[in-house]
């Protein structure tokens, strides 16, 4: 699967919505991709939201999200990554009025203290981006850098200009170290662009760089993305014998016309040879990603797909729905929706195929776009998931350190300028943490990406019962029509009439908790599968359309009286 930093940069998206909004991370390839993730041709889903008159940082209209149940959209993976916004965000204070004793439950900027040690909030995941591609796909918006086929005419010249890039990423590697405090990596991810295309010595350069600077914990998953065609079973093995632990491969599809279609530099040939290189390593954890709603795309081809994907026997399978993004041939010669596209149902009926074909094959559906057998989710993109810092480093990566958010230039010239900056200033970066208001969507969003949900416990802990109430009122028609499923402490299902119970805050009943057993506790939230997942962007639209916006957090009686808060639920 696409690392979701990159899909940060791209944009996060759940499927089948076309409003967007926009996140600083490169794919899912890095999430804040909600691009339905994000992700490669979705790779880089792009989750898109209608609030740009409530919300400056979001990019569309809300009146867009309800105009069909199944709208198309499409994530990422990937890429995206998960959540900064492209546009300036409005401040939003994070810290109660004085005047605002209703607020007083409102968690600060140090709220996550309350829910992870000290040490769970530095860093111990980093993404690294390597550009390089044979040629761009026809629905690649990814920053990458095209670089032909290696020949002996072109090699001296290309391996030059992949050393210059790596002497980059290793000098921002080490001032980064040098500035932040982190602990050893548990997980890293080397997305692109191609990097299987990398020379492996170069590779195992930045590999000593990052193990250096901050340290690889023993155990670390360390994944890289690799194409068909790009390596063979002895370069991956040596590429296991650097440290690797992890290949994500993407094929896309097993269709011969539709790798055509979509200029992938690959054909099924190569697809083959791959799947039996890897075999033949002996690696057991590895992913495939695929993309549906190519077009002139059928049902029964995205069947034979999916067949053939379960064959490989990967142990962890990407279905990306396509994005078309701006710029991009395939924005040319497409419109989305239109033939030769799949309608909007047909995109829907792809989803829930993947959805009954991978979870009969023993994979779990853990996430939106993502299925691994028992044990072998991408540790490295539950980061994002679950909202945690990370480093990144390369050409249109987006860091998470510090509740800042921040993407690199796209640009390689620009990106070399920022390396000599960066160094100037000591590893310092001046860029504004991401609001209160931020860190609650991102949070909302990133954790209805899983299907572990929303933990409705820890977000109250986090950001204060009055918001938590305001997201569960919000969910309630959407749990009432079995889009959204309300677990208790047990994990057991309950009335979606228990949402209602959350609205009133504790600190307005002068901080009495009513008496209530466990099973009459809302302690998670998630989206059901494959139904709520396809309604995604609706349900995530209505609670952001429902929270109120700036300075606004500092909630008032009105506002309580507004939303109807009857009493507290939540323990």
């Amino acid at each position: 699967m696409r690392s979701m930093t990159h899909a940060f940069h791209s944009v996060l998206f759940f499927p089948f919505s076309r409003f967007q909004l926009r996140f600083l991370t490169t794919h899912d390839r890095q999430i804040r991709v909600l691009h339905g993730s994000l992700m490669r041709g979705c790779c880089s889903m792009h989750l898109s939201s209608a609030f740009s008159s409530r919300h400056p940082h979001v990019t569309s209209t809300l009146p867009q999200l309800t105009s069909k149940p199944f709208v198309r959209s499409l994530f990422s993976s990937s890429s995206s990554s998960l959540l900064s916004f492209e546009v300036v965000s409005t401040e939003v204070s994070s810290k109660p009025s004085a005047a605002m004793s209703v607020w007083s439950e409102t968690a600060d900027n140090d709220s996550e203290r309350n829910l992870y040690p000290i040490s769970e909030l530095l860093p111990s995941s980093a993404y690294v981006h390597i550009p390089f591609c044979r040629r761009r796909c026809f629905y690649c918006d990814f920053p990458i850098v095209a670089v032909g086929e290696r020949t002996e005419g072109t090699s001296t010249h290309m391996d030059a200009r992949m050393a210059n890039y790596v002497d980059l990423l290793c000098r921002e590697i080490r001032v980064a170290a040098s500035a932040n405090p982190s602990r050893p990596l548990k997980t890293l991810f080397f997305g692109g662009g191609t990097p299987s295309l990398l020379p492996i010595p170069l590779l195992l350069r930045i590999i000593q760089a990052l193990d250096s600077s901050f340290g690889i914990a023993a155990g670390a998953e360390i994944s890289i993305e690799m194409d068909p065609g790009t390596f063979d079973v002895q370069s991956l093995r040596q590429t296991l014998e650097g440290g690797v632990t992890r290949v994500s491969m993407g094929v896309q599809s097993f269709s011969s016309e539709l790798l055509k279609a979509c200029g992938r530099a690959h054909g099924l040939n190569e697809v083959y040879a791959a799947i039996d290189a890897i075999k033949g390593s002996g690696l057991k954890n590895w992913s495939l990603d695929l993309i549906s709603s190519l077009p002139h795309q059928t049902l029964f081809q995205w069947e034979h797909s999916l067949q053939e994907a379960v064959a490989a026997g990967p142990s962890h399978i990407s279905i990306y729905d396509l994005q078309i993004e701006e710029g991009t041939l395939f924005n040319r010669w497409y419109k989305a929706g239109e033939s030769p596209l799949p309608s909007d149902d047909v995109s829907a009926t792809f989803y829930t195929t993947a959805s009954s074909i991978l979870t009969n094959a023993g994979f779990e559906h853990y996430e939106i776009s993502n299925y691994a057998k028992e044990g072998l989710q991408c540790k490295h993109n539950l980061v994002y998931w679950n909202n945690l810092p990370h480093f990144a480093f390369g050409l249109g990566s987006t860091s998470y350190v510090d509740h800042k958010r921040f993407a690199r230039p796209r640009k390689f010239n620009l990106y070399a300028d920022f390396v000599e900056s960066f160094e100037t200033s000591g590893g310092q970066i001046d860029f504004p943490e991401s609001s209160l208001e931020e860190r609650i969507l991102d949070t909302v969003m990133l954790s209805l990406r899983l299907a572990t949900g929303l933990n409705l416990q820890q977000f109250k802990q986090q950001f204060g019962t009055t918001v938590a109430a305001i997201v569960c009122k919000a969910l309630f028609p959407f749990a009432s029509s079995g889009y959204v499923a309300v677990l208790n402490a047990n994990k057991q299902p309950i009335s979606a009439e228990i949402l209602l119970d959350h609205s009133l805050p504790l600190a307005y009943t002068g901080g009495a908790s009513l008496a209530h057993s466990d099973s009459e506790v809302a302690a998670f939230v998630h989206l059901t599968d494959p139904k709520g997942f396809l309604l995604s962007n609706e349900v995530i639209s209505s609670i952001f359309s429902a929270l109120p916006s700036g300075s606004s957090y500092l909630i008032s009686s009105e506002l309580l009286q507004r939303y109807g808060c009857k009493r507290d639920i939540l323990v």
